[in-house]
């Protein structure tokens, strides 16, 4: 797997390889303090939008889009692709 970035339009670093995706739409959680527990916390919250995605019907979405992916700051959000 390789790293990926969400960048603004205007940003074009030299050196990468730039590919845009079509609008995706994602369920997301956010995760006060990751880094307590950090193997328990983290993949808890993958599975809370597992759950979620089975509960309302939603399916994932893997390919041609970045499937799931996390910000990190004061806490941590994770997004899964769904259709």
């Amino acid at each position: 797997m390789r790293p990926s970035l969400i960048l603004p339009d205007d940003v074009k670093p030299k050196g990468f390889q730039i590919k845009k995706q079509p609008v995706q739409k994602y369920v997301a959680i956010h995760i006060e303090r990751p880094y307590d527990n950090p193997f328990v916390t983290i993949p808890g919250a993958y599975r809370t939008l597992f759950d979620f995605m089975r509960t309302n019907g939603l399916e994932r979405v893997e390919h041609e889009v970045i499937p799931c992916f996390e910000t990190e700051g004061e806490g941590m959000d994770v997004y899964i692709a769904y259709k």
